[in-house]
């Protein structure tokens, strides 16, 4: 098995969040993937709602 599903089915089992950090570079992480470049470019709605809400503070 691949160790880093292995460290992703301990973070899921744990009751601990990570840091604000690791999800933003999770994230930055997420939108540079040619995955999702190709989701943007099969659902033009969805990258211009990406767009609308870019600089809004969405996270308390």
């Amino acid at each position: 098995m691949n160790w880093r599903i292995v460290m992703e089915l301990k973070q899921i089992n744990s009751l601990a969040m990570e840091t604000e950090d690791h999800y933003r570079k999770k994230a930055n992480f997420y939108r540079t993937s040619p995955e999702y470049g190709k989701m943007i470019s099969l659902y033009p709605v969805l990258e211009t709602s990406i767009k609308d809400c870019k600089g809004e503070n969405l996270v308390a």
